[in-house]
């Protein structure tokens, strides 16, 4: 059994974990909950499934652990109070994830899930995200609407440029960017078509990401994790345009799937992998080398 440990402690409700909850914005540690186990959130949230639980006081928590001794615990998100009054207190093996380079190393957990070799310090472990193939898939029949897929709702991972830049294409292509509607000033003049919507749900992410051809995802940010829009991308059949200098995750990169790049090259890379995708096995790479199975396999390795 797996119990995940999500957030801080609060008597406050938390605004993205209500909406995570709902599926008003996608989250990829309930799929492990839901998959191995069951998810505790410490704030007063409103839950529905029976995988989840709400528990604000960490002597409840604890006590809900102490039931189940051989449950692997999960602490996702850094929280001293989270450490010290309830990881401290139990005996089950424990892992730790913090999806941003602040915090990376928990010493009060077994191990430390990192997301690149270059992390591996401490009691960290190079790991890899899972996603469902069974819920990550396109619809059946699905068509290609346009060339490119943007995933994002702050804006930060080179969306801009990248449009800017596909301006050295004559030929006229077709952007879908989920979660761009609130940037479209910021689009620069281009006699591309681009389509940009508000903040989709889970579902409707799942939904819009197949009709796309190749999906471009460029972050430069040295404090993000590894982006689960690859993932997500990925297992859709959606091969992906990354940075290569953000790379360094032996577990996704193939060449089934994703074509790396330096920032210069982004635009001869999208187009490349735009022209040959037709004979790339890209959702296939993705359900075997990184499914919630696989994922959840490599945890259990790390904790030996």
């Amino acid at each position: 059994m797996l119990i995940v440990l999500y957030g801080d402690i609060s008597n406050k409700k938390h605004g993205k974990q209500q909406l995570m909850i709902s599926g008003g914005v996608t989250c990829g540690y309930r799929e492990y909950a839901k998959k191995f186990g069951c998810i505790i959130y410490m704030t007063p949230q409103d839950i529905k499934q029976p995988w989840e639980r709400v528990m604000i006081q960490p002597k409840n928590v604890v006590n809900f652990i102490n039931k189940h001794p051989d449950a692997v615990v999960w602490s996702v998100k850094h929280s001293s109070k989270k450490d010290e009054q309830i990881l401290s207190k139990i005996k089950n093996k424990k892992i730790y994830y913090s999806c941003n380079a602040k915090n990376i190393y928990n010493n009060k957990c077994n191990i430390s899930l990192v997301d690149t070799q270059k992390r591996v310090k401490k009691n960290g472990k190079l790991w890899f995200k899972g996603k469902d193939p069974n819920y990550w898939k396109p619809l059946e029949e699905q068509q290609k609407e346009y060339d490119y897929v943007l995933v994002g709702l702050r804006g930060d991972k080179n969306e801009t440029y990248f449009i800017k830049r596909l301006n050295e294409i004559k030929e006229k292509r077709k952007i879908l960017w989920i979660g761009g509607y609130r940037f479209k000033r910021k689009i620069p003049k281009t006699h591309h078509s681009v389509e940009l919507t508000k903040k989709l749900g889970q579902d409707e992410v799942r939904n819009n990401i197949p009709k796309a051809k190749v999906g471009i995802l460029f972050t430069e940010l040295k404090i993000e994790g590894f982006p689960q829009g690859f993932l997500e991308m990925t297992m859709c059949g959606v091969p992906v345009v990354y940075n290569k200098r953000a790379a360094g995750n032996k577990f996704y990169f193939h060449k089934e799937n994703s074509l790396l790049c330096m920032k210069d090259d982004i635009i001869k890379s999208a187009e490349t992998l735009l022209k040959n995708r037709d004979q790339i096995k890209c959702r296939e790479v993705a359900i075997k080398n990184y499914s919630l199975k696989k994922s959840y396999e490599r945890i259990q390795k790390c904790l030996k």
